[in-house]
Parts: structure tokens; sequence; C-alpha cells
């Protein structure tokens, strides 16, 4: 594992240094070693899915197909119409682990946009624990059904141990702030509020002294060292922005009707029933649909405000986000192009159904081109512009 964390040989390669979209050595054994159990916890998952699902269907002696069983198929990895087996989770489930296999290999590879992919994962992960810890306080019967059932204590094993990871993954992610030279990328400044000129100069014959300069230090660096331009990240951030708030107005339309669909809801459910049922993993037995359809609401609302802020980790998150929201509405549009869009323009909210993914999949893919395009940050032109300050060339006096 030491080695991790030295870069190749040749000139600019020593230790790690010197290559771009790297952490710093300093920093590499810890991501990399979050990405392995981020990697492994990953599979594990996938590995004990499919078993439990062959399990579900019987076996192969049982003439039923792996992946058919009583009307339930993986089909509904890409398709609405069908169903997945309980065991198999859904398909939120699935499109996580896969960027949760993603993020773990990015990881192990050192790159600095692991780590807002892992501080989403960690936030998935311990919300999904807290949720399990709410069901089983809230309903002893929650808790014996999941003992009845074959994969019950598997899965709450699953949440907890995600839990843990979740925690460590922050950690991590909170520790690894360095770039690939070693040195920490600088936090935003702004100009503070002084006076327009002191009351006395320094010297008669020095040039006028910057606005910005404080009393008796007229000649002091200017304060916007260290301000970062990113304008691919405000970019991202703005059409992370429009996709976050249209999901959002869906979910208001959709909680304002009388009867609310999630799964494990009753027919006459309203939103009480919906919000408990994010919280209470005992409301919506067994699969956390309503907890998923908030979740990719919030999220990118939240990471794109961290976009606008500037932040770097919020690179990372906002790429995984588009990822699978992309996954998300392309999988919504197979039954149109199967049947037709003939059926969707008969109604007002048919036909604003149908047109949604095709405005958020544009967005989505800007926010992968633009964040995965963006150049390295800039600093903000200082008052002189490409001249030196005052202060480098009055130091003499």
């Amino acid at each position: 594992m030491a080695a991790w964390g030295q870069g190749g040989t040749g000139a600019g390669a020593g230790a790690g240094h010197g290559i771009r979209g790297r952490v710093a050595p300093r920093d590499a054994p810890a991501l990399q070693w979050a990405g392995a159990a981020v990697l492994l916890y990953a599979l594990v998952a996938v590995v004990w899915i499919g078993y439990e699902a062959q399990e579900a269907t019987g076996g192969s002696s049982s003439g039923y197909s792996y992946t058919t069983y009583s009307g339930y198929s993986f089909k509904a990895l890409y398709d609405p119409r069908e169903s997945l087996t309980l065991v198999a989770q859904t398909h939120y489930d699935w499109a996580f682990l896969v960027a949760a296999l993603v993020v773990g290999a990015l990881a192990l590879g050192r790159r600095r946009v692991a780590r807002g992919g892992l501080a989403l994962l960690a936030a998935l992960l311990i919300c999904l624990c807290l949720r399990e810890v709410v069901g089983l306080m809230a309903s002893d019967e929650y808790g014996d059904r999941l003992t009845e059932i074959g994969y019950g204590k598997a899965l709450l094993t699953f949440r907890f141990t995600g839990l843990v990871l979740g925690c460590v993954l922050w950690a991590v992610v909170a520790r690894t702030r360095g770039t690939a030279s070693g040195t920490p990328t600088p936090p935003l400044q702004t100009a503070p509020a002084y006076p327009a000129a002191p009351p006395h100069p320094a010297y008669n014959d020095a040039p006028p002294p910057p606005a910005y300069a404080p009393y008796n230090v007229p000649y002091a660096p200017p304060p916007g060292t260290g301000r970062r331009v990113r304008p691919g990240f405000v970019a991202a951030g703005v059409a992370l922005l429009l996709c976050g708030g249209i999901a959002l107005g869906w979910l208001i339309y959709i909680l304002s009707q009388d009867n609310v669909y999630f799964m494990g809801g009753a027919p006459d459910d309203g939103a009480g029933e919906f919000f408990r049922a994010v919280a209470d993993a005992s409301r919506g037995f067994p699969l956390p649909h309503a907890f998923y359809n908030l979740f990719m609401v919030v999220a990118p609302l939240l990471v794109a405000v961290l976009l606008l802020a500037g932040r770097p980790a919020a690179r990372g998150a906002a790429l995984a986000l588009a990822c699978v929201s992309t996954y998300f509405d392309v999988r919504a549009l197979v039954p149109a192009f199967d049947d037709g869009f003939d059926q969707y323009w008969d109604s007002t909210v048919g036909t604003l159904g149908i047109l949604t993914p095709f405005v958020t999949i544009p967005l989505q893919v800007v926010v992968v081109i633009v964040l995965l395009t963006a150049s390295a940050d800039r600093p903000v032109p200082g008052p002189y512009g490409a001249q030196p300050s005052p202060s480098d060339w009055n130091r003499h006096r």
C-alpha cells in the first residue's frame, strides 16, 4: 500500500508531484484505502444481490429463469414497465452501486474528482442507515419482518456497515484537500472594507496607494490574491440547479394529489405518509422508494449551490449525480419509444412528463462535459493586471 502514494518514474513524476488532477502524495494512501473499501463494499453487494436473486428463483433446477420469477425481471433496470425482485432492491440502488464502482476506481487512481463522489456516496449510505435505525426504533413489527425474510439480517448488516464506511469517507474527504504539488487549495478571499486612503502618506514621492490599502500599510499585497475563477462550475451549477428545480416541481405536484403513490404505500396515502416513508424504513417496506425520490430532488439542489460557491469537492458529486440522473431519464423514455408518443399528448400532465427528460438530459450532459473539460483554476487578475504590485518595486525604500 505504501507504493500507492508514489508517482511514476521520470521528470516531474517523482513521488506523484506535478500530475494534474491528483491529490497530494501525503494524502494518496488515505484516498486509495477509501477507494478500495468502496470497491469492496459495492462488489460484495452486487455478489450478495445476485446470489439472493438466484435463490429467490429457486436455483437452476427450479425451471425458472435466473432473471425472471413470478413476473419480476431484471429488465426493470432499463424498462420501468417491469418490476425487480424485492431482494434486487430498486434501479436506484443499482445505479449508485455502479457509481460506487467508478468512484472507487477513481479513488484508487488518486483522482481528486473522486472526493466529491465519495462525499455523495457517504451521505447516501449514512442516510439509508439512519432510516433503518428509525424504522427499528419506531416499529417492533418491522424488526420481526426483517427476521422472517431470508435476506433481512444481511440487509441490516449492509446498512450498518454503510454507516461506518460513510463516516470514514467523510473523514477522508475532509483530509485530502491538497493538490498534486502538495500545496493546499487556497480559500476564497474577499476584499476587506478599508478606508479609501490613509490620512498620512508614507512617502511624499511614492505613487498613490491603491484603494484597498489599509491604514499605514499603503503597499500591502492585494486582498484578492487567492480568489479562484471557476466559470465551468458556474455553468454546471446553473444547469444542475435547473434539473433540481424541475424535479422539485414534479415532487410538489405529486404530493399535492389526494393519493400519493410510492412502493410499499397504501392506495390512499398522502404527503404525510410519503415523508414518513422517507425517514422511517418500517413505512414503505421493503424498498426505500420514497427516500430515493426525495434524495434525487435535494441532492442536485445542494450540489448546485456548492458548485456556484466554487467548492472543489462539488465537482465529483455533480458528475456522479448527472450520470445517474441521465440513466434514470433514459430509462423513463423506454416505454415511449416502444409504444409510441401518441398516448402522452392526450393530457397536459402527460405532455409535460414526456418532455421533461428531453429537457433534463441535455442539461445533465452539459454538466458532465463542462466539468470534465474544466481548465485549471485561474486567479483573479489584480488591479495592476500583469504588472507587479507597488509593494514589490517599492520595498527598497
